[in-house]
């Protein structure tokens, strides 16, 4: 349908070259010149030796370089290796190691993490260095601050790359080539590798991109969340419109703010805790947002309650996407179902919406059978967009069966078609036999006016095997007791799901991609013990 990548990317800068396409800070680039910069990048890498199908860590923050970059690696036929900035060097290392990268290209703000990567991944030959903005330029061809040692060869990424053509390079590249390798996040395991073609990535990224975003001509879309990351999809879609990707550092709320008068922003991606952040900011009420018409979000699930307060506060900009890096994007809560008029609209806020269009769903029990409407079991999922496996390939079928990805969450349909998570299998509490979903739970915890956030999980209990637990973070000034919150959820769920015990804390670890981290919660009560279940 879309062809490769490249192409997409060729007829898009062809169609609006002298408009604005990245803004990042004070700089600036049209789509003529960001083409121009992609062609570089490939005919650098071609240059150094980087044939069709290598593997190419991608280690750069949201950067104006960014993008080009990433286009430039898939016109040389590589196949870009998704690397978070705020990952570990140890993560850093696992990715690289698991999709035998032969170079690396990286930011200087990084240049302890991959003097760490220099030792100890023989395929890793080459390192390209991307200099901050301001810094001064060293002899052709090398950084004015030495590249880490270790590497067979090192490059100075502006020098290197401003000396090559700048046209289209003589490499053939067909859809269903490997593309990009992504990552899963880790908040139930260690990350695994995920490999997409031009033909999946494209499905994947620009179809449920323009499905989701309701992109307009001219959008200008900042990105604070990683590009390495959901809102990366946005990008292209953005692109097809003629319009502006505004680069940002990262989730600062002061920052979006002030991009958003600036640059006088029209949409966003984010993930929940941004907007509870948004909600509790002290600049949020005043700043200027009317340009603002779309706020996308995604990554975890978003307490119903603190949702109808967001939808006071900004308007119906809300859209929220429910997708994974295995199965791809699968439905979808539109600007129009976000209501608080009646009960079943006030439901359908904890929903994830409608599935894509082109995406079936079906609920599963244990045998992965389908389920009739209203059942609770796992969600699964069909479409093109979908990995085509992991780079282990043995674990594929423990996800992709029959065509068929198995999300590994659980939920439901209704009878008009809703999509609802009730939780992540492996995030499920059994509790004396008794299955705790935690974020029911956390929904009612932050109904509460003094809370802004909480999260769920078990822990060893000598009784009950697994007891609930909950870690709260206040709202500024506010005041809750430990029983005035375990004895809110026992009223509306029950016993058995009530915590047995709650701790305050001043905010909640996140993992790189801005999921709430459960394993760094669970951490200190199940360190000592062999299995994490009891």
């Amino acid at each position: 349908m879309w062809g490769t990548l490249p192409e997409v990317f060729d007829r898009v800068c062809l169609y609006h070259a002298d408009k604005t396409a990245i803004r990042d800070h004070g700089r600036s680039v049209t789509y003529r010149e960001m083409h121009r910069r992609a062609n570089q990048v490939a005919w650098g890498l071609s240059a150094l030796g980087v044939a069709p199908g290598e593997r190419v860590g991608l280690l750069l923050p949201n950067v104006l370089e960014f993008i080009p970059t990433q286009h430039g690696i898939w016109k040389a036929g590589a196949v870009a290796v998704q690397m978070p900035t705020r990952a570990s060097a140890a993560t850093h290392r696992a990715h690289l190691e698991q999709a035998a990268a032969t170079t690396l290209i990286y930011h200087a703000a990084l240049d302890d993490v991959a003097g760490e990567l220099a030792v100890g991944l023989p395929n890793l030959k080459t390192v390209i260095r991307l200099r901050a903005p301001g810094d001064g330029a060293g002899r052709a061809g090398q950084p004015e601050t030495p590249a880490p040692a270790g590497y067979s060869a090192s490059v100075d990424y502006a020098e290197y790359f401003a000396a090559q053509p700048d046209t289209a390079p003589p490499v053939t590249v067909h859809e269903h080539d490997e593309a990009y390798i992504l990552f899963t996040s880790g908040s139930t395991g260690e990350p695994k590798g995920v490999i997409n073609s031009h033909f999946t990535w494209a499905h994947y990224s620009i179809t449920a991109g323009l499905e989701i975003a309701d992109t307009r001509p001219g959008e200008v879309f900042a990105h604070g969340a990683p590009l390495t990351h959901f809102t990366q999809v946005f990008v292209m879609p953005t692109f097809l419109r003629g319009g502006t990707n505004v680069m940002l550092p990262g989730l600062d709320i002061d920052g979006l703010l002030d991009a958003i008068e600036r640059d006088r922003v029209t949409a966003t991606a984010v993930v929940p805790t941004v907007v509870y952040l948004l909600l509790d900011h002290p600049r949020t009420a005043s700043a200027d947002l009317s340009s603002l018409r779309t706020m996308i979000y995604a990554g975890s699930p978003i307490a119903p309650d603190r949702l109808k307060e967001a939808l006071d506060a900004f308007g119906p900009i809300f859209v929220q996407t429910y997708a994974g890096t295995e199965p791809g994007y699968v439905s979808c809560l539109r600007k129009e179902d976000h209501r608080v008029g009646d009960d079943t609209d006030r439901k359908r806020l904890a929903s994830a919406g409608r599935p894509i269009p082109y995406v079936k769903v079906a609920i599963t029990d244990s045998r992965d059978r389908p389920l009739p409407v209203g059942e609770i079991g796992e969600i699964c999922s069909r479409q093109l967009g979908q990995l085509l496996g992991y780079l282990d390939k043995a674990r594929t079928p423990e996800v992709l069966r029959d065509g068929w990805v198995h999300t590994g969450d659980i939920g439901y349909l209704d009878s008009d078609g809703f999509l609802y998570i009730v939780d992540r299998k492996r995030e499920m509490v059994v509790s004396g036999g008794f299955n705790v979903f935690p974020r029911q739970v956390e929904d009612v915890l932050a109904g509460h006016p003094a809370v802004a956030q909480a999260a769920v999980i078990g822990v060893p209990h000598p009784k009950w095997g697994e007891a609930v637990h909950a870690v709260v973070v206040l709202r500024d000034g506010a005041a809750a007791s430990a029983d005035e919150l375990i004895t809110g959820v026992k009223e509306r769920l029950g016993s058995v799901c009530a915590p047995k015990t709650v701790a305050f804390t001043d905010a909640l670890p996140v993992n790189p991609s801005g999921k709430v981290d459960k394993r760094v919660l669970r951490a200190p009560f199940w360190s000592d013990r062999d299995r994490q279940v009891s």
